[in-house]
């Protein structure tokens, strides 16, 4: 079996724990907990009809929108737009996103993808912004918009690009390996002075061109820093004022080619020149989007530490900003390290709040989908309900043709055969439609609050039956709350609520959205399924048709 292939994520949670520590169309439902849209009764709306994707912001470490709300944006990442390197001629290295893909999103209660976009596709040649591709970029931003979906676009990079790897394989010494090639910037801006492609540690940023390019583009060689910079204030320009983008992910997992203290002002030095230009580039727009930053890893040599952003090189202002720290803790090893996925999370959440940012968990995944494994991601979800998190799941489909799927062998490179696993199924080498990956879905798509009015007290869910809690503490009456549950209107799934009111239930494919109103300022909860406290205080809206409104007969 294909799944587990992931050369490109070389732990880089449990490098970020190690550093801390020293210093979610065919059938869309299979599960117990997850019901076919024929099962919810007749699907009359659509999510993108229903659900207002209003501008985001950050506050007091959490992603709110404009009414102030809690959004936890869960999802996957999409590739389709990234420039791969393309090792096999015959296997394209990304495939395009169809519009079952879309409703497929949408009906497992995705309410965010997170969009790679690659430096190297939206400045091909210096000076010069591909504005077609930017009209892809935004073609599938609003198409995302149409189902219900923000859009985190992310400027995606491994290995700096996709214009260094090995041409001959023969020239490599005994104790290297001939590098593939990735993504990222674009070939005028890779300055590797002529050094060797080949790893040295098996790594993909390992090789003395990789490490080179690093250091050039942080030194700011031939304005290499600058020219990004600006290529991301002409990405702002064109989403400027856009409420369906949540915001930009400045640089994938960025690498640390030397001692961390000696990067430390040149990537502060990068992150606050990128934001600078973002701002600008959106001063004439009602709001700010989010920045997601990420600490610069020292994955081909951990000797160098990590390098975490200092809020001080953005003048301590920190508004609109959060981290986005990728958990592969159990997922993906490092030699010697042991970080249990709860123990991750706690040291990222420490670690952001130490910054005085939350986090939103850019990446995180499994490829296999053995018991074991998925007992792990089912503890991944509940720990991220836990800390009332949102995050993409790596990712929605992966090409055979795939760098994190090639491999060099015998002087060439070739396709491995068998399936690829994420969250939809591949046969390689031919890139075969072997369907969603229900196992991975069903835990992805369980039922969370989209939008909650206040602060989130406790959320838990339950991926076999359905079951939901959502409590919630709000200052004032009114607020709207947005729940997304992948169950039927039915007994088993009744909806029953403390301290709200109006409560109405849509259907849509592959569940229900319920949309309540908070009834008075203080606690209020909602339930799919039995309540876990006195339900002599709370109301049920089951026996109601789907998509009346009911009114509660108790609203304490």
């Amino acid at each position: 079996m294909l799944s587990g292939s992931r050369p490109r994520r070389r732990a880089f949670a449990a490098l970020v724990g190690a550093a801390l520590a020293l210093a979610p169309v065919s059938s869309v439902a299979s599960a117990a907990g997850a019901v076919p849209a024929t099962a919810a009764g007749p699907v009359a709306e659509q999510p993108g009809d229903i659900i207002d994707l209003m501008p985001l912001q950050t506050a007091d470490r959490r992603i709110v929108d404009a009414a102030g709300r809690d959004v936890l944006l869960r999802g996957a990442n999409v590739n389709s737009l990234g420039e791969y390197w393309q090792g096999v001629p015959t296997i394209e290295p990304t495939i395009p996103l169809s519009d079952a893909d879309w409703d497929l999103m949408a009906a497992r209660g995705f309410s965010v993808v997170r969009l790679l976009i690659t430096w190297s596709r939206v400045e091909p040649t210096r000076d010069v912004i591909d504005q077609a591709y930017l009209d892809q970029v935004d073609a599938a931003v609003t198409t995302a918009a149409e189902h219900g979906i923000y859009t985190v676009i992310d400027m995606h990079q491994d290995a700096y690009s996709a214009f260094i790897f090995t041409t001959d394989p023969a020239s490599c010494p005994p104790g290297t390996s001939p590098a593939k090639g990735w993504d990222g910037a674009p070939a005028w801006a890779v300055r590797t002075d002529g050094l060797s492609t080949c790893t040295v540690s098996g790594d993909r940023n390992s090789s003395p061109a990789v490490n080179r390019a690093w250091n050039n583009f942080y030194d700011n060689v031939d304005g290499l820093r600058d020219e990004f910079a600006e290529m991301w204030g002409a990405v702002a320009a064109r989403f400027a004022g856009r409420p369906e983008v949540a915001g930009y992910d400045l640089l994938n997992e960025p690498e640390n080619p030397r001692p961390a203290a000696e990067l430390q002002p040149l990537y502060d030095a990068l992150l606050a020149d990128t934001i600078g230009a973002i701002r600008a580039a959106e001063s004439g727009a009602p709001f700010d989007h989010i920045v997601f930053v990420e600490p610069a890893l020292p994955a081909a040599d951990i000797s160098r530490g990590l390098v975490i952003p200092n809020p001080a090189a953005l003048g301590g202002d920190v508004a609109n900003v959060s981290g986005s720290v990728h958990n592969y803790a159990e997922s993906i090893g490092v030699a010697g390290l042991s970080i249990t996925i709860e123990g991750m999370n706690d040291l990222i959440d420490q670690m952001t709040a130490s910054l005085g940012v939350g986090n939103w968990g850019g990446e995180y995944g499994f490829w296999d989908t053995e018991p074991e494994t998925l007992a792990k991601a089912r503890r991944y979800a509940a720990d991220e309900d836990r800390l009332a998190w949102g995050g993409a799941w790596w990712q929605w489909r992966q090409s055979c043709g795939d760098p994190h799927a090639v491999a060099w062998s015998g002087g060439s490179v070739v396709a491995p055969s068998g399936t690829s696993t994420h969250l939809n199924l591949l046969g390689c080498p031919g890139n075969d439609d072997l369907g969603a990956n229900d196992s991975f879905l069903d835990i992805l798509g369980r039922g969370y609050p989209r939008a909650t009015p206040g602060r989130i007290d406790e959320l838990r869910s339950d991926v076999d039956t359905g079951w939901l809690k959502v409590k919630a503490t709000a200052a004032t009456a009114g607020g709207e709350l947005v729940v997304w549950t992948p169950t039927a209107n039915d007994a088993a799934h009744a909806v029953h609520t403390v301290g709200l009111t109006d409560v109405t239930e849509h259907p849509v494919e592959g569940g229900r959205i319920v949309v309540a109103r908070v009834a008075s300022p203080g606690t209020y909860v909602l339930w799919v399924g039995a309540p876990d406290e006195d339900p002599s205080t709370t109301t049920s809206t089951s026996s109601a048709p789907a998509g009346v409104v009911v009114t509660p007969l108790f609203t304490g």
